[in-house]
């Protein structure tokens, strides 16, 4: 019986870490394409992006519990500087899906 439930588990493992197919994750593909991403950010209101540096006070402006966030991202097309972006709940993860699949 033990090594029934040995060679299950080794089964489930095997396929959640190599069979399965991979789950398309956004700030993956967002740091693959920062510039395409920036733009994207940029135009859409469920995103607050920063450029350089947080404000002093920014959790004033996008509060933790209506707004996700700081994700750090360096865009080239700005010199290579750093945004923190923030993403509304729940819009930004209709917005994620646009990006991924646009």
């Amino acid at each position: 019986m033990k090594i029934l439930i040995a060679t299950v588990v080794l089964l489930i493992l095997y396929w959640l870490l190599f069979l399965r197919p991979r789950r398309v994750d956004f700030w993956e593909t967002v740091r693959r394409h920062p510039d395409e991403a920036y733009d994207f950010f940029i135009k859409r209101q469920c995103w607050k992006v920063f450029v350089g540096s947080l404000p002093v006070g920014y959790d004033k402006i996008v509060p933790k519990e209506y707004w996700a966030g700081p994700n750090q991202i360096r865009v080239p097309k700005l010199g290579g500087r750093i945004i923190y972006v923030f993403g509304k709940l729940p819009e930004c993860e209709q917005s994620q899906m646009e990006f991924l699949f646009k």
